[in-house]
């Protein structure tokens, strides 16, 4: 394909536990060239970077646009990051820490700005920007996923608090009794993500319960899909309906914990989980987190859906990357 004549474009790539987005983003905020690739998240920094130039590289093939045309990039990355130093601290569903991961772009991209960010910041600043949270003056993100991220928008800019990194919802501590330093154990995540469900599955699993997800979560280095889980619950599969109820009580619970500290104007679920299980997970989030809210006589806790679908992180990066 000849080079298109689209003048200077960002690239927003998005690294998941489980897949890489990249979008290439013209000025208009269109995304006009788009790659996913499987993300190999057992394998270390060296074959995921090769996996991130890869995704960015087919996405502009498939825009038609030349590598120099490129003049910022974000990535949008899971787990704790350092933004100003371009490190990826941390990511709990991924092999790597204290990565500088911005550097497997300098070689193929060596005039393009280059920006990091948490994953979910960047899809809540998409929707925020684009999507479901237009309008909202504090719009706090909930993505239920591989993990479980979160973000604070406030005047359509991402709040990243003291630390740098605020909006942590999935480590927060939701089960006292599970709780131990140094661990997962008893966090959001632990019990609501797919890594959760998981886990719960196959300790009922070993229990000798019956469920047609057996295969799927017993398969090593495997990870449950958000479409099989889906397949489950509407085969009526009595295992999965229980982790999924298990797993939006948990979220609402959080919600309602946040929304009697904070009281933001919106919650924007997404994520794989919320995605692929659909209206009736929705529905059963908005009900636990309406239940445990403690006073919405003068303002009501409310709960949409994220609108970009995976856009959302390809787009939000985009706009962090220009900005």
């Amino acid at each position: 394909m000849a080079p298109r004549t689209l003048g200077k474009v960002a690239l927003g790539i998005d690294l998941g536990g489980t897949k890489v987005l990249a979008g290439v983003v013209d000025g208009a905020g269109r995304i006009v060239g788009r790659c996913k690739l499987k993300t190999p998240f057992l394998e270390g920094t060296a074959a995921i970077g090769e996996t991130l130039v890869a995704a960015a590289e087919l996405a502009l093939r498939e825009a038609g646009v030349a590598r120099g045309r490129v003049d910022a990039i974000a990535l949008a990355a899971p787990g704790a990051v350092n933004a100003e130093k371009g490190l990826l601290l941390r990511a709990g569903n991924l092999s790597v820490k204290n990565w500088k991961i911005l550097d497997v772009f300098r070689a193929p991209f060596p005039s393009a700005r280059l920006r990091l960010e948490n994953d979910v910041r960047l899809a809540a600043l998409g929707e925020a920007r684009l999507g479901a949270g237009r309008g909202a003056a504090t719009m706090v993100a909930v993505w239920v996923g591989t993990g479980i991220g979160g973000a604070v928008i406030r005047g359509g800019k991402i709040h990243a608090g003291h630390n740098r990194n605020a909006g942590e919802i999935g480590q927060t501590r939701i089960d006292f009794r599970r709780v131990k330093r140094g661990s997962a154990d008893g966090t959001l995540e632990s019990i609501a993500a797919k890594v959760g469900i998981t886990a719960w599955l196959r300790s009922k699993i070993a229990e000798g319960q019956k469920t047609c997800l057996a295969k799927a979560v017993s398969k090593r280095g495997a990870r449950l899909k958000g479409s099989e889980l889906r397949a489950a619950c509407e085969a009526g599969d009595p295992l999965a309906l229980r982790a999924v109820a298990r797993s939006s009580k948990a979220v609402g619970l959080a919600m309602a914990n946040v929304f009697n500290v904070l009281s933001p104007d919106l919650f924007v679920l997404g994520g794989g989980v919320a995605t692929d299980v659909g209206a009736p997970y929705l529905a059963d989030v908005r009900k636990w987190a309406a239940t445990f809210a403690f006073s919405q006589e003068l303002g009501r806790l409310r709960v949409e859906p994220a609108a970009l679908g995976d856009d959302a992180g390809v787009l939000g990066a985009a706009i962090y990357a220009r900005e």
